[in-house]
């Protein structure tokens, strides 16, 4: 802000003129000498003039200087690859320490900031070499992100030019080309004598029984006429082996074995490619698998009153589903439902007490396909969503209700179902529940009705499912005539088998935790304890305990959270490991176990070929510069006598307020207390 010049002579007119009549006739001091009187006046013109001044509330501008030092980066790379050369030793002992020396000379002209890096970028120099992944990119751009607006001089990059995860580095070097990057190539160009099992392809889940096939990829280099055996076992125990002869000084290959899945669970497998002499290493000659498998099918029982076309419909849809597996009963032959997901009953007859009581109390999901022989009057009165009774039969068709939205049907599957045949439907005075949900309505020629043709209503725990109609077959090959195949008579079966046999979850204590987990990944998981109510609560404590392959256990209790529970596990070795979760909540004790897998991650060992190119194109395209680890004394001169890399001055304006110096406070008080002395000590006041 501007002020005027006039202000200064306001206030000096006003300063002096206050001055000048408190002392021009003041009878107190008649009597003391002009000179005293014109000090004390002296005095009080000046205590006046300064505290006018700063009631102008002026402003001072000035500028600060601030030097900011060139920020040199030294990041070292920590991943297994670096150590599967001859020199080894060389980098487990003193290269980092000759790197550390690099750091310290630098430190007298820069600022120094040390990083070790695989897939994650960590504070200071490591040299554990345990890193399982290698992110070149990521060093870069955290780099970047973190130190954008700061004078950084320059990265030195230690590394072999391997990265396996990530993108392209030279991608996030472009991005800021103005920053020079000096590396230091690490490892062997060279190509050496080696075999490896490159992947190994698979489903992750299999069935109890059933075979599922297993890629393996190998590959080998100067190997040339060399025979090789290429083996799976689970366990120590072998499945599968095959010969192969390598042709190539530089191939790769691939075989395809079927194993068949035996024990539920977690299952360990190994892929090995045999050994040959001088081989460079041997630990990329096997890779460990896992496939769960699962005796998970959902068990379905088809009972029927006698053999008719929509049993065969029936059992080819769940037949060839994996997930699903079937019985056919006559229905006095049903003794139990207990051991099935769900029941289909093709024309009910009262003929099983177990059935029965089955849809009279709930206790298992059933579908119902009522047809022309069906004991309508003994089942209304098991209170399946209909009341009535007919002795005549009808055609009925399939019209969608929109408005169900728990089963989302494709247009084309509504589209093929409201062309195919009618069902042969029993004819009668029914009348139906309010409560119920209506997949389709009844249409008798082109009148839609208001009954439902496929409705679903929930008795105790379990879903009831009718179908007023007998004929499905006849829909099936309607499918077949119509698409030359039957994917969407299928699908839809599918879809209401799985929608009945589903369980809602109702569990008071859950567990909440991955499958599978990657050995440099922190094992998470969570828990969730309800009440009656259902509402979630966290008083109790959550105990938790897993065990290893080798059997030792662990134990470790939940953390609570605001209303929940969570618990980390750390990085744990690649293995199964079985668990146990429990807790006690109103006198009731509650137990969940279960197993997870932490799947090997074996990248850093598929490729051990430093790529020292991609080092010198880093270094060319940022206007740095490459160098062996015999080279690295010259870093500090480069960097040193670099014009590049300079100290960055910032001035700074900087604005204060004149009524914050506090020796202008101090003077007034001065200039006050002087003058009061001398009117006190001649007789005024």
């Amino acid at each position: 802000m501007k002020y005027s010049v006039a202000w200064l002579l306001v206030i000096t007119l006003v300063a002096i003129g206050y001055a000048f009549f408190l002392y021009r006739k003041d009878e107190l001091l008649a009597e003391v000498s002009k000179w005293v009187l014109r000090l004390m006046a002296f005095f009080r013109f000046c205590a006046t003039w300064l505290v006018l001044f700063l009631l102008l509330g002026i402003v001072l501008e000035h500028f600060n200087e601030r030097k900011e030092k060139p920020i040199v980066f030294v990041a070292h790379d920590n991943s297994e690859s670096v150590i599967l050369t001859k020199d080894s030793l060389f980098y487990k002992t003193t290269y980092v320490d000759e790197l550390k020396k690099i750091s310290t000379d630098l430190a007298e002209n820069f600022e120094v900031i040390e990083y070790s890096f695989s897939d994650l970028l960590e504070n200071g120099l490591s040299k554990n070499y345990k890193g399982k992944l290698t992110d070149i990119s990521k060093v870069v751009d955290q780099i970047f992100e973190q130190y954008s607006n700061r004078n950084i001089g320059a990265i030195i990059l230690s590394t072999d030019g391997i990265y396996n995860t990530g993108a392209n580095p030279i991608y996030s070097v472009a991005k800021k080309s103005f920053i020079p990057i000096y590396t230091i190539g690490l490892g062997d160009t060279n190509v050496v004598r080696d075999l490896k099992i490159d992947a190994v392809n698979h489903n992750d889940i299999a069935f109890l029984g059933n075979e599922f096939p297993v890629e393996i990829v190998f590959a080998g280099t100067k190997v040339k006429n060399e025979k090789v055996q290429i083996s799976v076992y689970q366990k120590d125990k072998l499945l599968h082996k095959e010969d192969f002869k390598f042709t190539d000084d530089f191939e790769q290959s691939r075989l395809v074995f079927n194993l068949r899945a035996q024990g539920v669970g977690f299952q360990k497998y190994t892929a090995v490619i045999s050994e040959v002499q001088n081989e460079f290493t041997v630990r990329n000659n096997s890779m460990t698998f896992y496939i769960e498998v699962i005796d998970g099918r959902q068990k379905i029982l088809v009972a029927n009153q006698s053999p008719h076309p929509d049993i065969a419909a029936l059992r080819f849809v769940v037949e060839n589903n994996q997930n699903y597996q079937i019985d056919v009963k006559a229905i006095k032959d049903v003794t139990s439902t207990s051991e099935y997901d769900l029941v289909i009953v093709h024309n009910f007859v009262s003929e099983s007490k177990v059935l029965n009581e089955a849809l009279e109390n709930g206790s298992v999901p059933i579908l119902l396909i009522n047809g022309l022989s069906t004991d309508m009057r003994s089942l209304q009165n098991l209170k399946v969503g209909f009341t009535g009774t007919g002795n005549s039969s009808e055609e009925l068709a399939f019209v969608h209700n929109v408005g169900f939205k728990d089963i989302l049907l494709q247009p084309k599957i509504i589209q093929m179902l409201a062309n195919a045949p009618p069902l042969h439907a029993p004819f009668g005075n029914y009348s139906f529940s309010k409560a119920l949900d209506i997949l389709a309505y009844q249409k008798v020629g082109n009148v839609q009705l208001d009954n439902p043709l496929i409705y679903f209503t929930q008795k105790g725990k379990s879903k009831i499912g009718v179908i007023m109609g007998e004929g499905i077959w006849r829909w099936r090959l309607y499918d077949q005539l119509r698409n030359s195949s039957t994917l969407i008579f299928e699908d839809f079966i599918a879809k209401i088998i799985t929608y009945l046999a589903v369980k809602d979850n109702k569990d008071p204590f859950r567990v909440n935790i991955k499958n599978e987990f990657l050995e440099n990944e922190e094992v998470l998981l969570g828990a969730e304890l309800y009440n009656k109510s259902f509402e979630l609560v966290n008083e109790p404590e959550v105990d938790f305990e897993f065990t290893n392959e080798l059997g030792k256990k662990f134990e470790s209790t939940f953390l609570k959270t605001s209303n929940a529970y969570q618990l980390s596990l750390g990085k744990l070795p690649n293995g199964i490991y079985t668990w146990t979760a429990s807790t006690t909540f109103q006198g009731k004790k509650f137990t969940k176990s279960g197993t997870f897998l932490v799947n090997e991650i074996k990248l850093e060992w598929l490729n051990t070929t430093a790529d020292h190119r991609l080092l010198r194109n880093i270094s060319a395209n940022s206007g740095g510069k490459f160098y062996f680890p015999n080279q690295m004394e010259s870093i500090t001169s480069d960097i040193s006598s670099s014009d590049a890399i300079a100290t960055v001055v910032y001035q700074e304006k900087a604005f204060n307020d004149l009524i914050d110096y506090k020796w202008l406070f101090f003077a007034i008080l001065i200039f006050i207390s002087v003058e009061w002395f001398f009117r006190k000590y001649n007789g005024a006041y």
